[in-house]
Formats: structure tokens, sequence, C-alpha cells
């Protein structure tokens, strides 16, 4: 088995994070309308060429106040706002006519869409609900909303030389106005340019089918006697048929439109628009003009799920720069019932013009956010070659709206969002209701974006910062470290150099750059915890910051003694700042923005010297893993059985209670395995409770919640080893209602993970325990005269246990309903005789370690009411011989004791049974579970105790005899004489000495005693 030990010193280049980039939040413009005009609904860049060269920002504001000259009071207008710091904009007047009697252009909403040709070319805006009028004031008269729009000149004015120029754009007036034809036409709720063409959108044509018409005016083609270039039409120009549209009624065709050359082969028009109803999802057409005025649908993309608004907004882009334009659809009605998604983006890469079998790269949107309401393709806005695009999200954020910008790539578009942009940080709701990009208005040759805002009539202007690609180089002293050559005294060391330059996007852009620089050792292990491996020598730390004007930088760094991880990559993060220079401005009276730094980068890396491993960089090991569960009962460890499924069954009783994994690891033959750690992970219900060695030391640490453990193997695992040791698994929280489980183990080597499986069953033990013999005798009282429980006779206890496995089985799924197991304890003896006499009196009955018992009926329990000190909490019994407790399970702990205090009746044994020496009663206790569970089972349901009854004369089985008692007497006779005997033969008795007993005189001599002097002298 391979195991890639990759022990390398990393050199990361680590700059300013992706989501800051390169869009500027901070030196924003922003430019007020008034409010309740819906200024911002559509917005577009407009470069003027004459007679001054502008850039303006072009707004719709379809809500706004009509002119002087107008009749009506609420028209909706356009707006154009220079690139100043200036707040305000000025109103573009045009549409100052207003014919009563032909038409009404009460909210019209002129400005619902507005479109720019580009440099120096024309500007076209709609009222899609424009309204013609006939018969006015007569009892026929007809109200249709058609619909109209207006070509401006480049300078904002209606050039009354120019065809183009005026509102004469409204294709559907003369036209049959019925419901079903073109009553509803609403032309221009989108328009759009390519090339000399104008394309508009009419969603409420035959029956809100929609339709799409693409014609120009242009006067240059006549003069040279082109006369056949359309119009192009959904449906045909000429013929107006409703079956030629490729979508059913309802499906709104033209709700947005784009275009471009380079979508399908042979570089021709093709119109991309948006039905969002069609078929109650959406769908996008691909339209083609074909030579006699018609718009063919030539590919169809359906939208995905049910009322997700597929195709609201489309966007025509070249996202990985290979000549062919890719499709961008928005449907900000999608959602997902089980995940946390509101609205969607898809993404069609184009396959050099063939669309059949594409598959869409899905953009996700959070939950309620309309994500993808308005996509926009914004140009290249870090000139990395690959375009990119804009997706607004005007609900996102609680309302307050986010754009996310997303980039082009080689292959397709990056999926995660390079910035994100806040209405939150604006103050603003609904940020990212419409978009608009493609123009550099800062003159930085970056496009720059602006964005509106629905609900509070602002938008504003994000331009692009230069993208600046800082190249670290970094150099180290060696390729190699071996952790056994000494390199620097006693330790090892080995020096960095990291120099510093730069290049610009585009090659133009000139800036003398400072740069603040940070190089960091080990940050990856200080992240994790860890003791850095590596520290700086000119620093007690492991991090060196300082300044630098594009020149070099030189460190050394030590390798720390002794380290342990010899395997994960030691990380040096070289990070660098621009730092800001003095502030400028535009031509355009604007802040110069500071450049920013490229984040894409790549590594260099250094690796270790292996120990143990035929080659010194990369080590073969041979690492094997199995494993089997165990009970652990005290210090033994049992295998589990096998059920009828040959799968493994762990039965779980009292005695049994824990579970012990056995994990076997080998290394036969293999190279040194470095940092060898294995990951255990266990379902609710299992815990980690220890772990049980039995050669090798093995180190474990547990999560927090118990449910994973993590056990380090060795450091190295040498050859040959082999690790084997137990996981204790504690069963104390598993549920009632489980029935099987698995156990993960995985490695950070090269080894497969491992899953154990076993079933659960839950076994319940019943026992009873009472005294084995007893007897009656004394006075016998009459049923009438007992007064007090002495009276009856003698005292029987029967104690029956129940025992359960668990401490706390749970009530069910919810917190209020009762526990689906539910257990009933049956318990019978001899009440009375066949003459009607009491057999055993029933005095009480008390439970240990259960509270919720309840038994029944009532009047079994001391019927005669007798007297009785410190009697126990009274349950209820059966009439008859026959007594019943039943509990909900999780209200046991453990183990519950039914202890029956039973009087056995003097009157009855006496005066029935007196001539029998000894009679037997039998107890019956059963247990029975009451539940769907299957997998909770009774080791022995039914359980029979007797009791034997003896007359008190007759309790002692055997009587000893006369002559025994005799001959015992004599025996011990004999045995006090013998010794006797032999104390006499000792010496035992005989006397001591006279002089021993009388009296005598004795002298004391005194003696003098040499000095210790003396001593030592003769010595």
């Amino acid at each position: 088995m391979l195991l890639q030990a990759q022990a390398a010193l990393l050199l990361l280049h680590v700059l300013e994070p992706v989501l800051t980039f390169n869009l500027d939040p901070q030196n924003t413009l922003r430019k007020d309308g008034d409010p309740g005009t819906l200024f911002g609904l559509s917005l577009t860049f407009h470069q003027q060429l004459r007679p001054d060269h502008k850039v303006l920002l072009l707004i719709g504001a379809p809500k706004a106040k009509a002119l002087g000259s107008q009749k009506s009071k609420v028209t909706g207008g356009l707006y154009k706002c220079e690139i100043s710091m200036s707040n305000t904009c000025e109103r573009v007047e045009f549409d100052n006519e207003e014919d009563p009697k032909r038409e009404s252009k009460e909210d019209q909403w002129m400005g619902v869409t507005v479109q720019s040709q580009g440099p120096g070319g024309k500007i076209v805006t709609c009222a899609h609900r424009y309204e013609r009028r006939t018969t006015v004031g007569h009892t026929n008269e007809l109200h249709s909303i058609i619909g109209r729009c207006y070509v401006l000149s480049q300078d904002l004015t209606v050039d009354p030389n120019a065809d183009e120029d005026g509102g004469n754009w409204n294709f559907c007036d003369g036209r049959d106005r019925s419901h079903e034809k073109f009553g509803y036409c609403q032309q221009g709720m989108a328009a759009a340019f390519v090339s000399h063409y104008l394309v508009f959108g009419a969603p409420g044509t035959f029956n809100w089918r929609g339709v799409v018409r693409m014609e120009h005016r242009n006067n240059t083609l006549i003069d040279m006697e082109i006369y056949d270039d359309g119009p192009y039409e959904v449906g045909d120009a000429s013929l107006l048929d409703a079956t030629l549209v490729p979508v059913p009624a309802n499906s709104f065709l033209g709700f947005s439109v784009d275009s471009g050359r380079h979508i399908l082969p042979g570089g021709v028009v093709t119109v991309v628009a948006g039905a969002p109803r069609a078929n109650h999802s959406g769908a996008v057409v691909l339209l083609r003009k074909e030579d006699k005025g018609s718009l063919v649908g030539v590919h169809t993309f359906k939208g995905p799920r049910l009322a997700s608004s597929f195709g609201y907004d489309v966007a025509v882009v070249d996202l990985n720069n290979d000549g062919w334009e890719d499709i961008v659809v928005g449907a900000p009605h999608f959602f997902m019932k089980d995940g946390d998604i509101g609205g969607a983006v898809y993404v069609y890469m184009n396959k050099e013009g063939r669309w059949e079998g594409v598959t869409p790269l899905r953009l996700n949107g959070t939950k309620r956010s309309m994500f993808g309401l308005a996509v926009e393709n914004i140009g290249d806005i870090n000139l990395d070659s690959y375009k990119d695009i804009a997706v607004g999200a005007p609900l996102d954020d609680e309302g307050a709206g986010k754009v996310y910008i997303y980039l082009g790539s080689a292959h397709q578009i990056k999926t995660t969002p390079a910035q994100v942009l806040t209405g939150r940080a604006n103050n603003i709701r609904f940020f990212g209701y419409s978009l608009a990009g493609k123009m550099d208005i800062d003159e930085n040759f970056y496009p720059d974006l602006a964005v509106g805002s629905l609900a509070d009539a602002v938008f504003f202007f994000f331009r692009a910062r230069p993208v600046i690609a800082i190249n670290i180089d970094v150099k180290t002293s060696v390729r190699e470290i071996d952790l056994k050559n000494k390199t620097c005294g006693n330790n090892i060391c080995f020096v960095v150099n990291a120099s510093f330059s730069y290049k610009t996007k585009p090659a133009t852009y000139n800036s003398f750059l400072s740069l603040n620089y940070s190089i960091k050792a080990d940050e990856l292990q200080r992240k994790l915890g860890l003791t850095p491996r590596v520290f700086l020598s000119s620093e007690s730390g492991f991090q060196s910051d300082g300044r630098v004007e594009l020149q070099s930088h030189c460190c050394v760094l030590f390798v720390q003694d002794n380290i342990k991880d010899k395997v994960r990559p030691i990380f040096i993060e070289v990070s660098a700042d621009i730092i800001p220079a003095m502030e400028k401005t535009t031509k355009n009276g604007l802040p110069t923005l500071a450049p920013i730094l490229d984040p894409f980068k790549p590594n260099t890396s250094i690796v270790f010297v292996k120990e143990g491993c035929q080659d010194s960089y990369i080590c073969y090991s041979n690492l094997k893993m199995n494993c089997s569960l165990h009970y652990k009962q005290s210090n033994e460890f049992v295998p589990l059985g096998k059920n009828k499924n040959n799968v493994a069954e762990f039965v779980l009783n009292y005695e049994r209670k824990d579970l012990a994994l056995l994990v076997n690891v080998t290394n036969s033959g293999g190279d040194y395995a470095y940092e060898t750690k294995l990951a255990g992970s266990f379902p609710r219900g299992l815990e980690y409770s220890g772990v049980r060695m039995t050669d090798n030391p093995v180190v474990c640490s547990v999560g927090q919640n118990s449910s994973q453990v993590d056990c380090e193997l060795g450091n190295p695992l040498k050859r040959d080893s082999v690790i084997t040791f137990y996981i204790i698994l504690s069963t104390n929280n598993i549920s009632v209602d489980t029935t099987e489980f698995e156990i993960d183990l995985t490695s950070n080597q090269n080894i497969p993970p491992l899953k154990v499986k076993s079933t659960l069953v839950f076994e319940l033990p019943l026992s009873v325990t009472s005294p084995t013999q007893v007897s009656f005798g004394g006075v016998v009282t009459g049923e009438s005269a007992m007064k007090t429980e002495e009276d009856v006779g003698s005292l029987i206890n029967i104690t029956v246990r129940v025992s359960l496995i668990l401490e706390n089985l749970p009530k069910s799924n919810t917190e209020h309903q009762p526990s689906s197991v539910r257990a009933i304890l049956h318990i019978k003896w001899p009440k009375l005789n066949k003459q009607g006499k009491y057999l055993l009196y029933l005095m009480n009955v008390s439970t240990n370690g259960q509270n919720g018992v309840r038994c029944s009926p009532e009047t079994e329990i001391n019927s005669l009411k007798l007297t009785h000190v410190n009697s126990s909490v009274e349950l209820n019994v059966f009439r008859g011989n026959k007594y019943k407790c039943f509990s909900a399970m999780f209200l046991v702990n453990h183990q519950c004791w039914f202890t029956i205090f039973a009087k056995q009746q003097h009157l009855c044994f006496g005066q029935e049974y007196a001539s029998v020496k000894t009679s037997r009663l039998l107890v019956k206790a059963s247990l029975e579970l009451q539940t769907d569970v299957k997998n909770v089972i009774l080791k022995s349901p039914n359980i029979d105790v007797t009791v034997d009854v003896s007359p008190e004369s007759d309790v002692a089985q055997y009587v000893v005899q006369w002559w025994v008692i005799l001959l015992a007497v004599l025996a011990g006779i004999l045995i006090l004489a013998l010794m006797v005997f032999m104390l006499w033969k000792c010496g035992f008795f005989k006397r001591a000495y006279k002089d021993q007993y009388e009296a005598a005189s004795h002298r004391a001599d005194i003696h003098q005693q040499p000095s210790e002097q003396e001593t030592l002298t003769e010595a």
C-alpha cells in the first residue's frame, strides 16, 4: 500500500481574500431619485461621443410624474446621470405630446426598459403599458394596451432627420386588438440592440403566448437596395400565425431578451428570449431569422422546476473566451423543499453552437432571496481575459438585497462568488433589482458596475480597482531537510529569501508601489492548536513583519527539537499588502482607486528526509485494519453472536450493557507509517467510554459529544508492528427505538474505511424471591375477632424484581406522548381454600425504584382493615388471587422491586391443615409487554416460587433420639478423663519444694563499680 508521506515545507503566498476582489465597496457613487417613482427599475451605461465625450448612466423611472405638456399625471420617464460626485440626475425630455382621443399615457411605465447601442449609438426606452384608444366617448370605446418604444440619438434627443428616432416603434398598432391577438401586446417589456437591429419583446400577444420582433430602419441599407432585411417576427410578420409561436399560451415569451452573433454556427444573429411562465416552469428559446420574415425557434431550454420563473432574465456572455457566447438564465422563484435555496441561475456553456445535451451549471441563492431576478454581462472586471457576470438577489439578507459577482475561467464559470455586494452596507432595501455593466466610467481600463434598488429610488456606482499581480519569488537554502543532520550547531536551520516584483493589468498602468509584507511560520499548526515546528532567528515568535519597496527580504528559520508531526506540511505564509499612495483625482473629479492584489499564486515546497523508508521522501507502508464487536463483562471480552441473517447481534441486558470494539492494525513488511491515526464515529446513543490496550500504548481523545474519538497509533508505526486495542462504548443513552447501529472507522493513512454493523435486542429479566419455609401456630383467632395484623399469623415477604438495561428510556418521538413500550406485571397467589377460608391475607404492597406503578383493584389490600404500624404505600390488586401492575418503561430506573407483605392465616392452617406436616404454597409471577417494538424480548416471562408451611411442632425435619444423647454424654466423660490423665502424667498436679514457699533472710552486698576511665585504662 502506497503512503504519500508528504512531510513538506510549503511556501504559500497568501494575499487578500477573494471576497474583497475587485469592485471597491468603499468609494461608491450614489444617485437618488424621487421616492415612489421606481427610479432605478432599469439601468444602462451610455457613451456619448458628440458634441462632447461623456459617459452617462441612463435610469428608467416608470412611475415618474408627467411632463408639463402631457395630459396624464403619471407617465414615467428617463433620467441621465453624469459620472461625478454630484448626487442628482437630470430628466430627459421627450414624448411631450398626448392626444386623449387616440391614446392614454397614464401609467404607461415609460422607462420600464432602457438599452444603449454602444459608444456613439442609439438609445431605446419603452413604455409597455402605453394605451391606444378608438371611438373615444362612444359606447363602443376600445382601449388596447399595446405598448410602444422611443429611439433617441446618442445625445438623448430626437433627431427629426433620422428615420430611427421617435416613438413610432409600436408594431402592434393597427392589428387585431382582441385578447387572443394583439389587444394586450405590451411591446417593450424587454428590448435590446444587436448590430443595427432592434429587438422587442411583447409578452401579451396571442393570449399571453408572447412574440419577439427584430427590425431596423437603416437608410444605408435601403440606399444599397437591400429591401428584404426584415422585419422578423415570431409567428411571421406577414402571417401573424399564433401556431408558429414555439411556446403555449400564458408563457410570456419576450419577457426578457438578449442577442448575439456567436450563439449558433455561421455567425448568424440569434435572439435569446425568456418565457418565464411556459409550461408553468419557464423556458428560454433561441430564435433565428428566416428569409420570409420569421423568427424561428431552433432550441428551447426548459425550466427544471415548477413555478421557478426560469427565463425571468437572460444574458449572453463568453465566459471561457473560446469565441462562442454562453447563455445565463435567471430563475428567481426556484426553490428546493428540503434545502435553503431561494432562486437559481443556470449557466449553459456553448459547445461550438451545439446545444443538444448541454447540461447547465446551477448557481444557488439563499432561501427567499429571489437570486437570479437580474443577471448581467459585466465584462472582464479583473482583465484576466474572461468575461464575468453579476447576479442580483434583491430579497437576500432579509430584504436588504445582495449582488453576487462570478468570474469566468478557461473551462467554465467559477461557482464560488468572487465578491458579494450588500444593500445593508448602504442602508437600502431591494438592492440588486437592476444591474448595468461593461462600461469604464473612470478611465482606468476596468469596467464598472451600477446597481439599482427598487424600493428606495437609488442606485450605486461600484468602480473596479486595478489589479496588481505581486510576484513573490521564494528561495530556500536547501531543497530537503534531514532531521538527523544538524546544520546550525546543535540545531537545524535554513534560510528563506522572498523577492517582490509586480505586474500590472493592463501593462500601461504605471504606479510606484510600496508593500507591507508578513512571513508567518507554521501558521497551520497554530490554527490547529499545535506548537509550531519552526521559529524565526531574529524574533522570539513565529512571524516577521516589515515594509519593502519591491526588493527582497531574508530570514532564517530554525526547526524545533523533537518535533512530533513529521507528515503534515510546514506552512510558511508570505503575504503582502499595498501601502496606499497619496490620493489623486481622475478627469471627471473622481478619486483615484488604489490597486488591489491578484489573489492567485503558485506554491513551492521542501520535503523532509524520512527514516525507515525505502525512498527518503515517500514511505511505502503496508497498513491493514480489521475490527469486530464484543461484549464487555468485567475484564473479559466475549464476541457477539449472530442472528439468523448472519449479522452480529448485541443482546443488551442488565449484566451486559457495555460494548467493546476490537481494532487490529498491522504494518507487515511495510515502511514506517508516520502520524498514524484512527478516527471512530459512533451513532446516537453509543458514547465513547475508554480504551483497553493489550501491549502497545494507544492514546485516544474524545470529541465534545462523545460520538467521535481520535486515536494515535504510532509516530511512526514501524515495520511489522501490530496494534491491538478495545474501544469501550457505553449504552446508557441508547434509545429503545434503536434496532441496529453502525460504527465507522477511518484513518489518515491510505487504509480503506471500515463499517461495523450490528442489530440490537433489549432483554428484560424477571425474578421472584421468598422464604423457603414458614410455620404456623399459637393462638387461633377467628376472622371476626381479628383486630390487628398480629392476630392473622406469620408474615411472608415475596419480592418480585424487574431488571432493565437502560437508565432513561425515552418517552417517544415527542415530548408529551407516552412511551411506545409498556410493561404489565401479573402476580398470582393462593388466597382462599375450597371452603372460602383465607390461606394468605394480603397486608401491603410496596415498590422500590419506581414512582409511577399503578395496580388494581384497591379492595384486596387489608380487606378487614386491620391495624398495623409503618404501613407502606398501598397499591391496587385484582379481586381474587391475581395482582396486576403496569407502567411505561421509561419510568423504570435500572431495576424495580415489588414486595408483597402477606400473612398466612392461622385460623385456616390451624383448623384445616393441623394434621398435615408440610403444606406447599405456589406463587406465580409473569411479565407482559405491550409494544410494537420488535427488538424487546423477555428472558424469563414466567416464574414460579414455592413456600413450605409447617406446624410449629414440626418445623424441625429430624428429631434427635434419646440414645444418641446418652452416647454423646458418655463420649464427653471419656474425653474428659483422658485429658486429666495426660495432665497428671505431665506433672501438672505435683506440689512445689518447701523452701520456695517459706520466708528467708537475704543479704544484699553493695560493691563499688570501677569508673569508665579506669575501665578504659585497664583495657
